[in-house]
């Protein structure tokens, strides 16, 4: 090995470390930031960047801010709420309408890298519970339990008078629930408790049924990770900030100016309808998502008016996703939703499925007067008041002869019910075929046996290779069979 003078092995250190030194400047994260720019605050403060805006400094590096890799918890969330609607899930995930349909497609695609990659991963977890512990549980252990303070926690609940959901802390005096309990979250019925949330953290959801009080990871596990869980909310809201400065301006970008400016008075005007009454909002909402349509479609008609006709979206469609985008993150729940709600019928409507590809469901009405009722005696065990009472029901639908009998209990009137239940499911599936409920549901149940099928050969074709790329086993002879 050759050797150095120690002049010569200075030289050299203090050129690798110049050289580390230029490399660093030049390929340092300042050199991919832009510059910052004002933005209108009246939008800003709606969007919740305003005081909490992010500094330029940290800002993501140019086409690394629309899209974000989609990571295996967020799968498992949505997949596990693939029944909700596009908006729902949109404003779950925070992320815009074609984006969570493109990826719900892929996860439903039994081929698909994403597929396997999720129900690789869930084989070996256990089985949700079926049944969610009672939130009356909870409550008692939160004030049985030594180790917690109820000043910790707080319940959402569900107020008819302001007929919204409120949150208040579990310890809270009851002021406005008749009866003997000095604690609102005892007075309270428990079907009107919606949630339980340790300190920011939700603990137990009636709607998403969730429980981590009673099952894994446990109370007490959340309350020591509760740090670790507020950093990674933090940074989450963060990245939600950037991307909803980063989509402000390309949205900005695309409109021009004026039409921009337009677009923050119609913001501010949306602000003030949420303030007022809950009634107007949903009109002031149609009115908010068609006036921003209506400045994407004349900027499309003149690209001149934009800063960049590149980015210009060739269709309604496409327009409306940009907006959906912007409006997922939006931290007012309710507002959120509704806007999303109204984003993906009016994206319905843009690509056609309202009229071509969605067949037409035929809405299933029972008037009495197309129905022939009569009572008959009944047969079978029950004693005298099955075969000596006329409570068996017969029910005809006369424009298309479907008919039903009910002698399910020994009440009449309970009968009766359960006969045009019966019936009415009997028109549907008449009417309506495989689009009906009961034909909906069988093809919930082929599609889950199909992916079964598909996931257990899969397993199957594992084990196969496996085995076969284990190395042969040597066949020693045993030395004894020699003597």
């Amino acid at each position: 090995m050759k050797l150095f003078a120690r002049g010569q092995v200075v030289e050299r250190l203090a050129f690798l470390a110049m050289f580390a030194a230029l490399t660093r400047g030049f390929y340092s994260r300042s050199t991919f930031v832009r510059p910052k720019r004002a933005i209108g605050s009246t939008t800003l403060r709606w969007m919740a960047l305003g005081e909490n805006e992010v500094d330029g400094s940290e800002a993501l590096p140019p086409k690394a801010n629309l899209y974000r890799e989609w990571t295996l918890e967020q799968d498992r969330l949505l997949w596990s709420n693939k029944e909700k609607s596009a908006a729902e899930l949109a404003s779950l995930l925070g992320r815009g309408i074609r984006g969570v349909e493109t990826r719900l497609s892929k996860l439903q695609d039994v081929s698909s890298p994403a597929y396997e990659r999720l129900f690789a991963q869930t084989e070996d977890l256990p089985e949700p519970k079926e049944k969610l512990v009672p939130v009356s549980e909870v409550l008692r252990r939160v004030e049985w339990d030594y180790m917690l303070s109820p000043s910790d926690f707080s319940i959402l609940y569900y107020d008819r008078m302001e007929d919204k959901t409120m949150e208040s802390p579990m310890d809270a005096t009851n002021d406005s629930v008749a009866g003997t309990e000095t604690l609102l979250a005892k007075a309270l019925p428990e079907h009107r408790i919606l949630g339980v949330k340790y300190k920011e953290r939700m603990v137990w959801d009636r709607n998403a049924r969730l429980d981590v009080v009673f099952s894994p990871p446990g109370i007490y596990e959340v309350m020591e990770t509760y740090d670790d869980w507020q950093k990674e909310r933090d940074r989450v809201q963060a990245w939600n900030r950037q991307r909803q400065q980063l989509v402000a301006e390309r949205i900005e970008s695309i409109l021009g100016v004026q039409a921009y400016e337009r677009l923050q008075q119609l913001s501010a005007n949306l602000l003030q309808v949420e303030k007022g009454s809950t009634q107007s909002i949903k009109a002031e909402v149609e009115n908010y998502v068609q006036q921003t349509l209506e400045l994407f479609r004349q900027v499309r008609k003149d690209p001149s008016l934009s800063n960049n006709p590149l980015l210009v979206p060739t269709g309604d469609y496409y327009a409306l996703d940009e907006l959906s985008e912007l409006v997922a993150v939006l931290p007012n729940v309710e507002l959120r939703e509704m806007l999303l709600t109204d984003i993906s019928m009016a994206m319905r409507k843009a690509e056609g499925k309202d009229n071509r590809s969605a067949p037409k469901m035929v809405e299933i009405e029972l008037p009495e007067e197309e129905l022939t009722e009569t009572f008959v005696r009944g047969s079978g065990p029950g004693g005298q008041k099955i075969n000596k009472t006329s409570n068996r029901v017969l029910l005809i639908h006369e424009p298309t002869q479907l008919r039903v009998e009910c002698q399910d209990t020994r009440s009449l009137q309970q009968n009766r019910k359960i006969a045009r239940k019966r019936l009415k499911e009997k028109l549907d599936e008449y009417l309506n075929g495989s689009q009906s409920k009961l034909g909906m549901k069988q093809q919930k149940a082929s599609t889950k046996r199909q992916k079964s099928k598909s996931k257990n050969r899969a397993r199957v074709r594992k084990k196969q290779l496996e085995k076969q790329l284990q190395p042969p086993q040597d066949n020693v002879e045993d030395p004894e069979e020699f003597y």
